[in-house]
C-alpha cells in the first residue's frame, strides 16, 4: 500500500471527513484540511503504514538514534481531547487534564483530531511517535464540530503553562502544541495574549500556520501569527509545499524580522499515519500534523538540553537554530520564503546548533 496519494474517489469502506476552514473572529478551527482517511480492513487503506518518510525527512529518526524520546519534558496539546485508552497511548504519563467544553473529569475525545495529534507525538506501537517518553497535559478546548472559542483557547494555554495556578511554572508544559487557529490578529485576541505570556515565561509554543493557501488571506493564522510562536507550514513527501499551506505576511505591514518571519519552518503534512479514538488508525493531512511533528522535535531537543527547560532566553536561540538548521531542499527563496519559511525543519541539524 502506498498512502502517499489518496485516490480521487474514496475506496469502498473509507470514511472521509472534512473539517471546516472558514472562521469568524470569535472562533478558532482545527488546522486539518482533508480530514481523516480511516484504515478499514479492506482496499488500499486496509492497514496503516507508519510515516517513516516524514521521520526521516525531518531527522527525527536521527534524534531517536541518539536515544532521545522526550523523557523529562511535558508537552501540552490544546485540541478536541484525547482517548487515553487507545492501546498506543496507554503508556503515556498524563500529568494534567482540563475539559473547557463540557467539564468532564476524565479524558475523552468526541471529534478525533486531538487523539490524532497526540498519536503523532506520543504513540508507541505500530505508529512511532516523535516523543513517546514525554509527559502529557491535554486540554479540550474544541468541541465535536471542530470549532472553539477564543476565550477557551486562552484559558487552555494558561492551564498548560500553570496547571495548578500557583505561579510556579515548573510543573507546567515546556512545549504547547496548537494545531488550530483563527484569523491573524497578532496580540488582538485573548488567546494571542495568553500565548505571549506563556512564551515570556519560557514555554515554547508551536502552532499550525493554517490551511487557506488556496484562498489566502495574506498571513498565517492566529496564534501562529504571534511573534516568537513557531509557525509551521506543510510539505509533501517530495518536500514540495502543500497547496493549502498558508502564506506569511512579511512585507512590512506586520513588523517581522529574522528569526521570527512567518512561517518559521515547514514539515510533512500530507497523509501522516496516526491514531483515532476507539483503537483506530488514520492518515491525516493539514498543517495540524506538521505542527505536531515540530512540537515533538522541540520535546526531543529539550530532552537533549534539559538546561533550557523553562528558560525564556532560550526561545530566540532555538528559533535561530531552527532557521539555520532548516533545509531549503525544494528551492524556495532564501533565507526566508513566505510559504516555506526558513525551510524544512531538520532535527539533528538544529540540535547541532544549540
Amino acid at each position: 500500500m502506498d498512502p502517499a496519494a489518496p485516490p480521487e474517489d474514496d475506496p469502498p469502506g473509507t470514511v472521509r471527513r472534512v473539517v471546516a476552514t472558514g472562521v469568524i473572529a470569535a472562533l478558532v478551527v482545527l488546522a486539518s484540511v482533508t480530514g481523516f482517511w480511516f484504515a478499514t480492513g479492506s482496499g488500499p487503506f486496509a492497514a496503516i503504514e507508519p510515516s517513516w518518510w516524514a521521520l526521516d525527512m525531518t531527522e527525527i529518526t536521527a534524534l531517536h538514534d541518539r536515544a532521545l524520546n522526550g523523557t523529562g519534558v511535558t508537552v501540552c496539546i490544546v485540541d478536541t481531547g484525547v482517548d487515553m485508552d487507545h492501546p498506543e497511548l496507554r503508556h503515556v504519563n498524563l500529568v494534567g487534564w482540563r475539559d473547557l467544553v463540557n467539564g468532564r473529569p476524565k479524558p475523552y475525545d468526541d471529534e478525533g483530531h486531538g487523539t490524532a495529534m497526540a498519536g503523532i507525538i506520543f504513540a508507541r506501537g505500530r505508529i512511532p511517535g516523535v516523543a513517546p517518553g514525554a509527559d502529557l497535559i491535554a486540554v479540550k478546548a474544541i468541541g465535536p464540530t471542530g470549532t472553539g472559542q477564543d476565550l477557551d483557547i486562552a484559558a487552555a494555554v494558561s492551564y498548560c503553562a500553570d496547571p495548578n495556578a500557583d505561579r510556579d511554572l515548573t510543573d507546567g508544559a515546556e512545549v504547547i502544541s496548537l494545531s488550530l487557529g483563527g484569523r491573524p490578529h497578532p496580540l488582538g485576541t485573548a488567546a494571542d495574549a495568553a500565548v505571549d505570556r506563556a512564551m515570556r515565561a519560557g514555554v515554547i509554543v508551536v502552532a499550525a500556520a493554517g490551511n487557506d493557501g488556496r484562498s489566502d488571506d495574506g498571513d498565517v493564522q492566529s496564534p501562529a501569527s504571534v511573534a516568537n510562536v513557531v509557525a509551521v507550514g506543510a510539505v509533501d513527501r517530495q518536500g514540495v509545499i502543500a497547496p493549502f499551506s498558508s502564506r506569511g505576511r512579511n512585507d512590512g505591514s506586520v513588523p517581522r524580522s529574522d528569526p521570527n518571519k512567518k512561517p518559521e519552518v515547514v514539515a510533512p503534512g500530507l497523509e501522516i499515519a496516526t491514531l483515532l479514538p476507539g483503537g483506530s488508525y488514520a492518515y491525516v493531512s493539514g498543517t495540524s500534523p506538521a505542527s505536531a511533528l515540530v512540537a515533538g522535535i522541540v520535546a526531543l531537543l529539550l530532552d537533549e538540553h534539559p538546561e533550557y527547560r523553562h528558560q525564556a532566553t532560550w526561545l530566540q536561540l532555538l528559533k535561530q537554530a531552527l532557521m539555520f538548521g532548516a533545509c531549503d531542499c525544494a528551492g524556495p527563496a532564501v533565507p526566508h520564503d513566505t510559504l516555506y519559511g526558513y525551510g524544512i525543519v531538520k532535527g539533528l541539524a538544529t540540535n547541532a546548533l544549540l
